[in-house]
């Protein structure tokens, strides 16, 4: 797999499966913009589609041949598998627009297919808010959930939520 780097346009080989890790660990607990599409050389699109969300993993395998799987922090049904890329062309060159990367697959004849991956910020502090409900006891959970439901009279004083949740 060729590296084609944006800034100095210059081209290198990949030296090894621990250099891809580490170029790609950039985007691990960070949302990403994604884009898949498929395209004649010629300029005519034949599919396309776009989403965003936080990158809970990326796991890159090299067996009869590279695969390169990215997981969804949020959703364990939704990853990006990209199979035999042919070159990762990596976008650094604007200062504040994020950290980009493409991965280019050539198919024979003349249609190319694309996966863009844009850094859109970090996001483990959200990660971390979203395991705050996994640290409290089942307990705990439904004596917060019947104290939040009881219907309370004007003079009793408002409780706080067991540690780990807000009301």
């Amino acid at each position: 797999m060729k590296i084609i780097y944006t800034r100095g346009n210059r081209t290198e080989t990949l030296a090894s499966i621990a250099t891809l890790r580490k170029i790609l660990g950039r985007f691990v607990r960070h949302r990403v913009f994604y884009e898949i599409s498929s395209r004649n050389k010629r300029g005519h699109e034949f599919f396309s589609t776009k989403n965003t969300f936080v990158v809970g993993s990326i796991e890159v395998i090299n067996r009869d041949y590279l695969t390169i799987t990215i997981f969804d922090a949020h959703n364990s049904t939704h990853s990006i598998e990209i199979l035999n890329p042919s070159a990762l062309r990596i976008y650094d060159e604007t200062m504040g627009k994020g950290f980009a990367v493409s991965f280019l697959s050539d198919m024979p004849g003349e249609t190319e297919t694309r996966c863009y991956l844009r850094d859109e910020g970090d996001e483990s502090a959200g990660l971390a808010d979203a395991s705050e409900l996994e640290k409290i006891t089942l307990p705990q959970l439904f004596e917060y959930l019947d104290e939040i439901t009881q219907v309370q009279g004007i003079s009793s004083p408002h409780r706080l939520p067991p540690a780990g949740l807000t009301a």
